[in-house]
């Protein structure tokens, strides 16, 4: 069994995202569906500036990527408490917390595993509190902030590092293939609230794409296969469980998209929910094998 370092999934990103332009292109050869296929290269694009971005971070070393993840969580902090919170000292405080328990957790194990479990304590209280007026500060620490400052932890620990390369690669296959199955197949939508643009059909293909090449790399890297699929399904999970958290702010506050950075992206958490919720859905699961 091999373990991949950070420049293999570097090379494995690149090869993807090739052979992605490549596929979208040669799509957009057939008339019926050649304006969704050059929309989604536009998308693929935006993507992958912000890919670059990541791997320059992370093949830069662990105090680059702790110092870029923590400028990520104070605009992330920013931009979701914009939303959700009313006051503009609040606003500034969360993305404050964000940046702080994000540097904190990347330095101290002890403050991550606390922070993992005020998650699943914080996660508990929302799935047994009867329906009420949602509470601002609550939805906040409960994403995103907790699971970024995990996110930090892991990719500031050399054991964790590739595998939470690998989670934004992993996120963006996902997404990818349920954006383009779902533009051109799709017809039910899976969640009309939160989510109308993501469908059944949509989702069941990103998973799909998502096991093949997980299942491939098992293959090339000598994993289990079974624990790959498994590890493909519960990626995808997260992805979407990040993705519609990040949704529900933005319903609740009544607006389409966050504070802006990218065109077509929206804002920065709106580009990193899913990998923020998947990455620290591992890092969650690390320390529990750890624990057992």
């Amino acid at each position: 069994m091999t373990t991949p370092t950070v420049q293999d999934i570097a090379v494995a990103a690149a090869v993807i995202i090739g052979a992605g332009f490549v596929m979208l292109l040669l799509l957009a050869l057939i008339p019926n569906i050649r304006r969704k296929s050059l929309d989604l290269v536009v998308t693929l694009l935006s993507a992958t500036l912000i890919l670059i971005c990541l791997l320059a971070l992370f093949l830069l070393g662990p105090q680059a990527l702790v110092a870029g993840l923590t400028l990520a969580a104070a605009r992330i902090g920013y931009e979701v408490a914009t939303l959700r919170l009313a006051k503009e000292t609040h606003v500034i405080l969360a993305a404050l917390a964000a940046a702080g328990l994000t540097v904190i957790s990347a330095l101290f194990t002890p403050v991550a595993i606390a922070c993992a479990g005020l998650w699943f304590l914080l996660f508990a209280r929302q799935l047994a509190a009867r329906p009420t007026l949602p509470n601002a500060a609550v939805d906040v620490l409960l994403f995103p902030i907790l699971p970024m400052a995990l996110l930090a932890y892991g990719a500031a620990h050399p054991e964790l590092t590739a595998l939470m390369l690998a989670a934004y690669v992993l996120v963006e296959i996902f997404d990818s293939f349920a954006l383009l199955i779902g533009s051109l197949l799709g017809r039910t939508k899976a969640f009309p609230i939160l989510s109308p643009n993501k469908t059944i059909e949509g989702l069941a293909g990103g998973a799909m794409a998502l096991v093949i090449a997980l299942v491939v790399a098992a293959t090339i890297w000598g994993f289990s296969p079974l624990k790959a699929a498994a590890t493909a399904l519960f990626v995808g999970a997260l992805a979407v469980a990040g993705d519609l958290s990040a949704s529900r702010h933005k319903r609740i506050a009544g607006v389409k998209d966050y504070p802006r950075v990218l065109a077509r992206q929206g804002g920065l958490l709106d580009s990193l929910d899913s990998w923020i919720a998947a990455s620290a859905g591992l890092v969650a699961v690390h320390f529990l094998s750890v624990l057992w």
